[in-house]
């Protein structure tokens, strides 16, 4: 169905990209550098602003994606805080790390400017354009989007495919049938602080009833003195306010660096994360291709999306590339095989453990950081990255063989 509002008229391009977060500026970068023209629609007036996300990541898969080191702060230490527990892992050499989030998605901009994209900010998608495929009634084709902004008006932007980036929110994919609504969402809250006593080497996780009923509270350093303070909830496993919890858990940080540090706000951050089974979201469709966290794809154990979601971008940039103009879910197939293949077993673990520890109470919780102290540093950052491998497996049997039996349990009892 077309637009009902017309603007200026505006020149074909070969793909519209709705989103200007990493899924989709890497997926315009990919396909700039293909020879096709990309046109990038951003609501916010700049790009990385205002930051979702806590950025916790790992350097490893970081350095594979080419992100700059000025990017990401390394960690050496990880704390896990209980309500009765705690366990402690260090690094000699930094395997995790907290991702400066506005300064990657800037880079990442970069990136998509230099390969040829355009960047469109203020750029609101108000639907998609659709119509008939040739031969069939019943099947609907994307061929653009209404689009709404201060410098053009209002105006249809016609397009040979669409890149659904939109976010948590994926309206794109939900209005064309190729993904469900948000049953359940990650709702974080944190601030960032100046904070010189805190110790710029250390993440801490908190875990129990007390900080954060079905989630998770943290500390993530990420240079220059500062931390990010902040608590996460899954609704609706929990109804718990976050706003309340991070009041709370701010107490409990002036006791862990102590009261004359001068720990002060500087600013604040919230955002939402879909957790979606990982087979949830149909990544491709009549002219339309779904990414990052429009599609559900991220660790939903620990909520961390920023390296799947330009892992995910640039797969389906080179699909659109490869597909040559076919533009059908079988000429862009390689994406969601090739997505699967990267990520399949480890975000279907990671949904399955989630399903089980919203549920968990401080006993539980207990218990698994009396499992995780026994593990190896290296075991240990594996599972906080979703790294389920059967190596991982091999060698973990030997270390604690039940929580192997217990990872398995949860994914078959999905």
């Amino acid at each position: 169905m077309q637009s009902a509002h017309r603007g200026r008229a505006n020149p074909e391009v070969d793909v519209a990209v709705v989103g200007g977060g990493p899924a989709g500026l890497a997926a315009a970068a990919e396909a700039a550098r293909g020879g096709l023209s990309v046109v990038v629609l951003e609501r916010g007036h700049a790009i990385g602003e205002p930051v979702r996300t806590s950025g916790g990541s790992f350097v490893k898969p970081l350095k594979a994606l080419g992100i700059p080191r000025r990017c990401y702060h390394p960690i050496h230490r990880i704390r896990v805080i209980g309500p009765t527990t705690e366990a402690v892992k260090t690094y000699r050499r930094a395997l995790g790390c907290v991702i400066d989030v506005r300064g990657t998605y800037q880079w990442l901009a970069q990136q998509a400017v230099e390969a040829g994209a355009e960047l469109r900010l203020r750029a609101h998608v108000e639907a998609p354009l659709r119509g008939s495929v040739e031969g069939s009634a019943k099947r609907a084709r994307v061929h653009g989007v209404a689009v709404r902004d201060p410098f053009r008006g209002r105006y249809d932007l016609t397009s040979r495919v669409v890149v659904d980036a939109s976010g948590h929110t994926g309206f794109l994919a939900r209005e064309t049938g190729l993904r469900p609504g948000n049953d359940r969402s990650a709702v974080g809250m944190e601030l960032e602080l100046h904070s010189p006593a805190y110790d710029q080497d250390e993440v801490v996780f908190w875990l129990g009833d007390d900080v954060a009923p079905g989630g998770y509270g943290w500390a993530f350093p990420c240079g220059d003195g500062r931390v990010r303070l902040g608590v996460g909830v899954v609704r609706p496993n929990s109804d718990a306010e976050p706003r309340v919890l991070l009041e709370d858990l701010r107490q409990e940080f002036v006791r862990l660096v102590g009261p004359s540090s001068g720990a002060g706000p500087l600013e604040m951050h919230s955002g939402l994360m879909p957790v979606l089974r990982p087979d949830a979201t149909t990544l491709v469709g009549e002219g339309l291709v779904v990414t990052g966290d429009a599609a559900g794809q991220g660790s939903t154990l620990l909520g961390e999306g920023i390296r799947y979601a330009i892992l995910a971008g640039r797969g389906a940039g080179r699909a659109i590339v490869d597909a040559g103009g076919d533009y059908s879910p079988s000429g862009l197939a390689s994406y969601p095989r090739e997505w699967q293949r990267l990520t399949g077993r480890n975000l279907r673990i990671s949904y399955a453990v989630n399903e089980r520890i919203c549920n968990f109470s401080d006993a539980d919780w207990d218990r698994v950081i009396r499992r995780m102290d026994k593990l190896t540093a290296s075991q240990a950052a594996a599972v906080f990255a979703s790294s389920f491998s059967p190596w991982w497996a091999a060698r973990v049997v030997f270390t604690d063989p039940s929580l192997v039996r217990s990872v398995y349990r949860a994914l078959r009892s999905r």
